[in-house]
């Protein structure tokens, strides 16, 4: 069995223009709720078994309605939701608590940020692929800009852009490796921003598969009309 974890819980502070504003996991794209994007294709994959949606603990009914209302029934079976927590990390750990609750463990489990809005059934076939194959995973593509690493305003050293990646979701593991990384670094108040360093960080080798520059994230209100503008475009050439 295969599971996902789509973490939609976080604040998004640098998404707002005001305090009282929604997370950006609730923004509109093209008329649907951000989440909604990614949880459809995760979905529709006929691999992925099933998947959590981490929200926050008083969004739990919306959503669940929302869900309903947006998915085919199909596909909106396959979902359950859980709490999220503080941070990211904490929010995939409960997902993959409540994956542990189950009478059958999923073997394999996929995570994506619900603010990569434009995720698509090609990239869940490879990493699908690569995880059944080496156990970890995660998408990556091949960093173009030359890259400095600056201290106090100064240039102090060129890294070598042949030797660099920018890290992209899904990442993917053996569900007993992913749960275990992630008590392992809960106990030892180890914190990161993704799942492919928590499995670093307990001794699994986290194999490459190519992404897409399409793949974007939104972080910044600026960041949602690109997005808006490559999903019009998308549409128009499938």
């Amino acid at each position: 069995m295969i599971a996902a974890v789509l973490p939609a819980a976080g604040v998004g502070e640098r998404f707002k223009s005001k305090p009282g504003d929604s997370p950006k996991q609730f923004t509109g794209l093209s008329g649907r709720a951000l989440y909604l994007w990614s949880l459809g294709t995760l979905a529709a994959h006929n691999q992925v078994n099933l998947i959590v949606v981490v929200v926050p603990k008083l969004s739990l009914d919306a959503v669940q309605s929302e869900i309903k209302q947006n998915l085919p029934p199909a596909d909106a079976q396959k979902v359950i939701l859980t709490a999220g927590g503080s941070t990211r990390q904490h929010s995939v750990h409960n997902g993959l608590e409540r994956l542990a609750e189950l009478s059958e463990h999923p073997d394999y489990v996929l995570v994506h940020d619900a603010a990569r809005p434009l995720l698509t059934g090609r990239m869940i076939d490879l990493v699908i692929k690569s995880v059944t194959t080496n156990g970890a995973c995660t998408l990556a593509v091949a960093v173009t800009d030359t890259i400095k690493k600056v201290k106090d305003g100064i240039v102090g050293e060129t890294l070598n852009r042949s030797e660099l990646v920018q890290i992209q979701t899904p990442q993917a593991a053996k569900f007993e490796w992913l749960l275990e990384a992630h008590r392992k670094a809960a106990k030892e108040n180890f914190g990161t921003t993704d799942d492919s360093t928590i499995l670093e960080h307990s001794g699994h080798k986290v194999h490459i598969v190519p992404g897409s520059p399409y793949n974007l994230k939104i972080t910044n209100p600026e960041d949602l009309s690109v997005c808006q503008s490559l999903a019009s475009a998308l549409k128009q050439r499938s």
